[in-house]
Order: structure tokens, then sequence, then C-alpha cells
């Protein structure tokens, strides 16, 4: 691109390309806008269902869940009624006797007793205290079996085949009081029908009696079951979705929006409406799990027929049914108002989106003018610049390239004086450790690969502690570089000299066969043994001498030299010996 076309590029770019991207930007929002209200009014009144639906379930459940509370604590409150009533009959009759046993005697106390508690009485007269003696005989009985007082009922059986009297008997004189649970008549029933019932009996500790209550299980049961009804019933005046509650049988129990269905089966209805929907109704909830059904009912609100979805579940252990359920017609109806309001609502947002867009891009556009404009003279201004600049650059290339000429040249010979460094030991500026392994290994893999004979010499110089502790270490520092100078007289050009320890040393002899290197080997030892060193006159070393092996590693060779080198040790010093 030519300086002319990238000028045109830069001053008119930002006029064309900042309002474009402004009115896209508000394009797309007010597009996504739109389809975000589609998507969400599309299943507006199905949404609304279902969250009616969830709440009548929860609502059912929450009654249902009520009623099941309420049952379990029927036996809690049972026991607890009828204990109630004989500790406050035994407490009227220990006062009793406490004010009149030192002046009247126990027949006396007995009547008044008896007297006193025979007025306690409850559920119209089916709840009473009863009083016995120990012998089974009634002291107090009540009204419907006054006949029985004074005579034995020791031998009475329940419905079960119980001795009931007997049980109570031994329950007090065992622990002094208790419950049992039994069947009994019922006043104002068939005689020959008894009833479960739980009684609490207590020792009445001044006479040889004892002293009781009881209560019928459907009484307590119905007392509840009404007391639950009452409260749903409240409930159904402060909430929309009222409750209903049917028996397994057909007979409505509960119905707040048609009370005069109450107490009705609706199965044996004249009406084939309520006949179809309990029939309906009670084969959906043969079980305890809930379940929706639709069907049309008058709206209490608006008086007329409309489909209606309840839920419908049965309380556990019990023969009853509660439901709760909505109109779908109003719940049209509030999907369409609930429509139009979003509906309205969207407009007003898109119109005042489309206003900003046409605000945002005129101010944009003018922006953008500013904009280029200030481009064009700061690209001229920079134009000028960048020329002065590349002048001064072309000078400054070049004086950079000389000083880089320099200093790559000292770079390369800092390198080289550090590799020396690296790889030479800083005494006698041969190999060091590190350098002759390297060169080693390298040698072997090349001997390896030609297959060509090669051999390993190690020395180390003797007595050389004795010499360092004599003379000190400076002078063992002069004994290693004479004895390097004098090794290095004796050996080959190829051959690789290295310091591999304090006094240790190594020679790799390539191409050379163990005589070769013997003779070397002895040569060396012979040099260094003739040599009139500048201080200590005299010293020898000993030395190990091996040969490659095929297939050899280089680990494997430095085991035998140095074993080698061991043995020309133990053998004397100032020799060598093969290995």
């Amino acid at each position: 691109m030519n300086e002319k076309n990238l000028l045109k590029l830069i001053t008119i770019g930002p006029v064309l390309f900042i309002p474009l991207v402004v009115f896209l930007i508000f394009f797309n929002y007010i597009f996504f806008t739109q389809e975000l209200f589609n998507t969400t009014t599309a299943n507006l009144k199905e949404e609304l269902i279902s969250q009616q639906k969830q709440n009548t379930i929860s609502k059912v459940k929450m009654a249902v869940d009520f009623m099941v509370y309420e049952r379990s604590t029927i036996e809690e409150r049972l026991k607890e009624k009828v204990k109630d009533r004989v500790k406050q009959a035994y407490a009227i009759g220990q006062n009793i006797y406490k004010q009149n046993s030192a002046t009247k005697d126990a027949s006396s106390i007995k009547k008044m007793i008896t007297d006193a508690l025979r007025p306690m009485v409850w559920n119209e007269g089916e709840s009473f205290i009863f009083i016995l003696d120990k012998k089974g005989v009634f002291t107090l009985a009540p009204e419907y079996l006054k006949e029985l007082e004074g005579k034995s009922i020791l031998d009475f059986k329940d419905a079960t085949g119980r001795y009931v009297i007997q049980e109570e008997i031994a329950l007090v004189s065992r622990e002094g009081e208790g419950f049992l649970w039994d069947t009994f008549t019922r006043p104002n029933k068939d005689p020959s029908i008894q009833y479960q019932q739980v009684a609490f009996v207590k020792d009445f500790e001044m006479f040889d009696l004892y002293l009781g209550s009881s209560e019928y299980l459907d009484s307590t049961t119905q007392e509840i079951e009404k007391t639950a009804l009452d409260i749903l019933r409240n409930i159904n005046k402060n909430t929309q979705g009222y409750f209903f509650v049917f028996d397994t049988k057909g007979k409505v129990i509960l119905h707040s929006s048609n009370p005069e269905l109450e107490g009705q089966n609706l199965l044996t209805s004249q009406s084939p409406t309520y006949k179809t929907l309990t029939q309906k109704l009670l084969s959906k909830n043969s079980s305890n799990f809930g379940d929706f059904i639709s069907y049309t009912w008058q709206n209490p609100d608006s008086g007329k027929v409309e489909t209606k979805l309840s839920y419908f579940q049965k309380v556990p252990h019990t023969e009853w049914v509660i439901g709760s359920g909505f109109y779908t017609d109003g719940i049209e109806h509030i999907a369409a108002e609930k429509k139009a309001q979003m509906q309205e609502s969207n407009d007003a947002k898109i119109f005042m989106l489309k206003i900003y867009a046409l605000l945002f891009t005129l101010a944009s556009l003018g922006i953008s003018i500013f904009i280029s404009k200030k481009l064009q003279t700061k690209f001229a201004l920079l134009k000028m610049a960048l020329e002065r600049k590349s002048n001064e650059l072309q000078e400054l290339n070049l004086a950079l390239e000389e000083k880089i000429r320099k200093r790559t040249q000292e770079l390369e010979n800092a390198y080289i004086k550090m590799k020396y460094i690296a790889n030479t030991d800083s005494l006698t500026q041969i190999k060091n450790r590190y350098s002759f392994l390297n060169a080693f290994n390298e040698e072997l893999k090349k001997h390896k690969n030609e297959q060509k004979e090669f051999s390993l010499l190690m020395f180390d110089i003797d007595y050389f502690k004795r010499i360092n502790d004599t003379y000190g270490h400076n002078i063992g520092d002069i004994i290693l570089m004479e004895i390097t100078e004098v090794v290095k007289g004796c050996l080959r050009t190829e051959d690789i000299f290295g310091r591999v320890g304090g006094e240790e040393f190594m020679i790799f002899l390539p191409q050379t066969s163990l005589q070769e290197a013997q003779e070397i080997a002895q040569r060396v030892r012979k040099a260094v043994d003739e040599n009139n060193f500048s201080v200590v006159q005299h010293a020898t070393i000993s030395l190990g001498v091996v040969t490659s092996h095929k297939d050899e590693e280089g680990a494997d060779m430095f085991k035998r030299v140095d074993v080698a080198l061991y043995e020309a040790k133990s053998q004397g010093r100032n020799r060598v010996c093969v290995g």
C-alpha cells in the first residue's frame, strides 16, 4: 500500500468505521431484546400453569403432612388425657382420705371418695373414673354398668380374649401405675361390640384399691381430625385455591366453596358430573402418591363452569384424600394481562433504544470526524519525524555494527579462554577430570565403532602425602607440575593426558596394544624416577595399565586400571602393573 492510499485509509476509516460499529451494536441489542421478549412470552401461559401446579402441590403436601403429624400425636395425646384425669381423681381421693382418716372409718371414706369421683365423666359418659379392689370387685362403675358395683369382674375378657382386669391388677401391684390397651363396650352402643381404648390405672395405696380411666381411640381421632379440618377451613378463608377433602368411599368431608356438599357421598349423587368426577378421583388415588386431574367445575368467583386442574393426595394410614386446584381460564387471563404489560414495557424499551442508537451514531460521527482530522495532522508530523529518525538510525546503525563486531570478537576470545579454563587443570595446565572424561568417552565411542585397540594408563605419586606433610602443600604443588612436565615429554602427540584427582593422573593411549602401553608406562616411570626435582630431589610414581576389551564400558575399564594401580602400590610402589 502506497503512502497516499494509507493516508486515505487513516483519515477516512474512522469516519466510516466508528459510526458503523455504534449502529451495529445498538441494532444487535435491539434485535436481542425483541427476541428475548418473544421467547419469554411464547410459553408464558405454560410457565404460569407450571408455577401454579407447583404451588398447588406444595399446598396439598403441606396439608397432608399436617394431617400426618396431627394423627401421629393421637396416642400421645390420648395417653396424656387419661393420665391427667386419673391423677386429678387420685388427688381428690387422697385429699378426702387425709381430711377424714382420723374421724371416719374406712367404709365411710370409701363412699365419700366414690361419691366425689362418680360425676367425673367425659364424652357423654363414654369416659369416666372407675375404682376396683385388687380382687376385681367394682367399687365405682360407670352409669351404664352401675349394676356391676359390688360384683367381681376378675374374669372379664375383652374382644381379644385377654383378662383385662387381671392385667390391670398385676400392673398396679408391680409398678404402681401404667397404661394398658384393651377393647371394651361403649354406652349407647351394641353391648356385644367392643372398641379399642387406652386405660391408665393407678394404685390407691390407702386402701386395697386402684382407680383408672380410659378413652376410646376413635374418640380422640375424631377430635383431632375435627381440629385439623377447622384449621384447613380457616386457611381457606385467607387463600385462593381452597382445600377439599373426601374419604375413599366418596363422602365429602370438607368443601369450602360448596359447603352444602359436606357429608354427602358423591358416588351415590344424582349428579352424573359429581359421580363421574369422584370415581375418577378415587381411581387415581389408590396409593399415597398424588396426581393431577383436569375437570370442569363452577368457579365460585365468576359463577361460570370452567376447566379446573386439581392435585389430590391420599393421607397415609387414613381414608382421607386432600385436594386443591386452580382454574386454567384464570391463568389464561393473567397470562394475557401480563403479556400486554410486558409488550408495553418492551415497546417503550425498544423505542428508547432506537433514540439512543440515533443519538450515539450522530455523536460517534462527529467524534470520528474530529479524530480523523487529528490523525491527519499527527500523520504529517509523524512522517516528518520518521524521516528525521530514519537518517539518525542509519548513522546509529553503522556505529552499532562496528560495536557489535568488536563485541563479538571479544566474546569469542572470552569464550575460548573460558572453555580452556573449564577444561584445564589450573595447576598442571593439562586436562582436568571433567575434560579428560569427556575426551575419553568420545575416543571410546570412536575406537569401538572402528574396532581399534586402545589402552588406559593411570598413575599417582608415591608417598605424596609424606611430601606434603614434610615440605608443605606449596612444595607438593611444585612436584605435581614438575612430574606433569616429565610425563608430557614421554608421551605421543595423540595421547590424552589428564589430572583426575589430587595426585592421580590418567593417560589415554589410542591405537595402542597392551605391550606398547607397558613400554610407555615403563618409560614414564623411569623418566620420573631418574628426574632430578628442584626441591625434593627424588620422587617416584606407581602405574596401572589396561587395554580395551570388546564391548567393555568405560566404567569397567576405569575399575580395572584402578585395581592395577592398587596392585602396583601394594607390591612396593615405583612399578607398573597390568590389569
